[in-house]
């Protein structure tokens, strides 16, 4: 049965998801910051800052109102850059109620508290929608033409999971389910970091060995922290875990990665970020996400490196000897231990 899907945020992914749901034949409000996105979508059917050249079919809309969009859909689906999530949603907490549904597709913590996205709004909200968390590797252009693509939904609630995959799922995007909320988020968040690690590597022609070794430790990292918050052990080795940080970590379209790449090069921090509105969340969120890890008692070597390099405390080079001169490691090891 068609139903009133609302897309809050207009990027690259965003406009994805908003596409995936109208071509399974569901009505969809798109809701974009800038007006000349609003514009192009409504007029030209394309969105040619964010996902350029891909057509957009009529059905979906585009307003610079959110709260229209609150008031005329009540699945949501949630994909704003993660610094904005607080106040964003605080400024429509007025027009959200139990009718609401929403699919977090946001990756990343808030700065300020190193708190997942799905609790910031369930603090802003409180328990009035049902929140559920999608992630996966996905590149969203790949998804917007139709290329095999697969990820999870994460919710406590059952229903909402099968909501989900009843206006997303189909035969060119396989939507899985799980209960784990923290796990599938947080997998989102360190791969981010970890992609931008395997971007220096690149950059720094350390080799495909080396890249592999990083991969495979990094996902050490991210299963070590995802255990200490609760997540659970499978969810990391899935596609929401494993197969996001695969991706992002090696894939060309990766933003991540791209800034890893440029950084690698020798290029300045200011040399490397993306332009035009775009958002590698790796290096948004490294700063939140090592905090974290302190907090937890977990260590994360690499992601820490990530980190002192944007905070531009290190070079590259400096970071790579720091890692290779540690002491001699121990067992192979995936569990909450530090063993890196």
């Amino acid at each position: 049965m068609p139903e009133r899907v609302g897309v809050i945020g207009a990027g690259a992914w965003g406009t994805a998801l908003a596409l995936q749901a109208a071509r399974n034949q569901h009505e969809v409000l798109l809701w974009a910051w800038e007006a000349e996105t609003v514009e192009a979508i409504n007029r030209l059917h394309e969105n040619p800052t964010f996902l350029p050249g891909i057509a957009l079919p009529e059905s979906l809309k585009a307003t610079s109102r959110i709260e229209e969009v609150l008031r005329v859909c009540s699945l949501l689906i949630w994909v704003t850059p993660s610094q904005v999530v607080s106040s964003l949603g605080a400024q429509v907490a007025a027009e959200v109620g139990q009718e609401h549904r929403v699919i977090v597709a946001t990756k990343g913590l808030e700065a300020e508290t190193q708190r997942l996205i799905s609790e910031v709004l369930q603090e802003v909200w409180g328990s009035r929608p049902r929140i559920g968390v999608l992630s996966g590797p996905t590149f969203a252009q790949e998804l917007a033409l139709q290329l095999p693509t697969a990820a999870v939904i994460a919710s406590e609630a059952e229903d909402l999971t099968l909501q989900a995959q009843s206006v997303l799922h189909s035969t060119r995007f396989r939507l899985y389910r799980s209960h784990d909320v923290i796990g599938v988020q947080l997998g989102g968040v360190v791969k981010n970091v970890l992609a931008i690690a395997a971007g220096i590597v690149d950059g720094m022609q350390l080799g495909l060995n080396a890249r592999a070794a990083l991969v495979c430790r990094g996902l050490a990292e991210m299963l070590r922290l995802g255990l200490a918050l609760g997540g659970q052990a499978e969810t990391f080795f899935g596609l929401s875990g494993l197969g996001d940080l695969v991706l992002t970590s090696t894939g060309a379209l990766s933003r991540n990665h791209e800034l890893g790449y440029q950084l690698g090069t020798g290029k300045t921090l200011e040399q490397c970020l993306p332009a035009g509105g775009k958002v590698a969340e790796g290096a948004v969120n490294a700063h939140a996400l090592v905090a974290l890890a302190r907090q937890s008692g977990v260590e994360m070597p690499i992601c820490s490196m990530v980190h002192r390099i944007l905070q531009q405390e290190l070079s590259c080079a400096a970071a790579l000897e720091s890692l290779l001169e540690r002491d001699v490691p121990h067992r192979e090891s995936f569990t909450i231990e530090n063993d890196s």
